[in-house]
């Protein structure tokens, strides 16, 4: 079974006001350890989606290992991010699954990465998702057979349009709600 791993990071912080992925989280960027959460997981291959103003992710998945692949329109929202990410990785063989991460969520554990691609493993035919308090969160896998449908997303959305178009096969595993919060605003950074 291959599964790959498409972290984004193409986004502005808009909402925050800056580039918050370089807020230091436990001494390094938050962006730069979402990266070392998903190099810790067995992937058959990672891939960051980032914007051409971030050196910095640019530089930490080369040494991570990761694939770069850069969004020259994050403006136009999340859907340009995920198209061109399963593009690439689609383009370098056929996969089962991939996980799709933001990376903008500062607790996340490779515990719960990990709980997630074994879950996959396990039933593969389904969407992975981790859920706290009924809130579902990010990370997410898709199965092979949604990567038609993730290609054709349009608009801010993410993947929660196809989640909503196959309810009947999403499955979760159970998460802290720290690790499933990201950082929007300055005053989510409050709670950090």
């Amino acid at each position: 079974m291959k599964l790959a791993c498409l972290v984004t990071a193409a986004g502005s912080g808009s909402r925050f006001g800056r580039d918050k992925l370089q807020l230091p989280i436990d001494g390094q960027p938050m962006g730069v350890r979402a990266l070392s959460v998903f190099s810790e997981a067995a992937f058959d291959l990672r891939v960051l989606i980032t914007s051409a103003d971030k050196g910095y992710m640019m530089e930490a998945a080369g040494s991570m290992g990761f694939d770069l692949v850069l969004n020259p329109a994050p403006e136009q929202g999340m859907s340009v991010s995920i198209r061109l990410g399963t593009a690439h990785i689609l383009s370098s063989g056929a996969y089962d699954g991939i996980l799709y991460a933001v990376a903008d969520q500062p607790h996340l554990s490779a515990d719960t990465v990990n709980r997630l691609t074994k879950a996959f493993q396990k039933e593969p035919g389904y969407i992975w998702a981790p859920v706290a308090d009924g809130r579902r969160g990010n990370p997410v896998i898709f199965p092979a057979s949604l990567f038609t449908e993730l290609l054709q997303m349009t608009g801010d959305r993410g993947g929660r349009q196809v989640i909503a178009a196959h309810r009947e096969l999403l499955r979760t595993i159970a998460a802290s709600p720290e690790e499933l919060r990201d950082i929007d605003t300055k005053e989510d950074m409050q709670t950090c």
